[in-house]
């Protein structure tokens, strides 16, 4: 498949919506509808995998508007500030989010978030042994619950949510990623 035209259709004050015009390998013309991101840098997004000195995992129930509901997430963010790496990134985000203060940064590995949707990817870091500082500095649209879960109590945890409360499934696998690597 080649992509032979790309046409915004409308563009937001943060989102454009785009059609990208392509061809298929067997010669036949196709369109597919994308959204992308305008206000960021490197491939978009950080999520930060923390964990405390007492080994409890930081994840957020933060309810996101588009599902109308609570999910179960890895504290993350944009890459929306001018000149600032995607490291630095992830360090204000952790610290906005959550009030947690990374030290260590480990690359971890970098994925499309909805790869039939957006070319977003996130690149994801483990932050081993955050402290908490307590100044967090949410916006307006970021109602997060900060959950802090014992690693060994992870797996119960995953398969017994909160009630109203969906899963984002980019956390158990990067949790399997972590374990195979043998950082958790």
């Amino acid at each position: 498949m080649k992509i032979t035209k790309k046409e915004t259709i409308v563009e937001g004050q943060y989102l454009r919506f785009v059609k990208k015009h392509f061809e298929a390998g067997s010669g036949k013309a196709g369109i597919w509808e994308t959204i992308e991101r305008r206000n960021i840098y490197h491939g978009g997004a950080v999520v930060i995998v923390a964990l405390t000195r007492n080994k409890e995992l930081i994840l957020e129930r933060n309810w996101r508007a588009p599902l109308e509901s609570f999910v179960i997430q890895f504290p993350a963010g944009l890459t929306d500030r001018a000149g600032e790496s995607e490291e630095e990134a992830a360090r204000r985000e952790l610290l906005e989010e959550t009030g947690y203060r990374a030290e260590r940064l480990v690359p971890i590995i970098s994925v499309p978030l909805c790869p039939a949707l957006t070319p977003t990817r996130g690149a994801h870091f483990f932050a081993p042994d955050v402290n908490f500082s307590g100044k967090e500095g949410r916006d307006i649209a970021e109602e997060i619950e900060v959950l802090k879960v014992p690693v060994g109590e992870l797996d119960d945890f995953l398969l017994n949510l909160p009630p109203h409360t969906e899963l984002d499934l980019r956390v158990p696998g990067i949790l399997w990623i972590l374990k195979g690597q043998g950082l958790i």
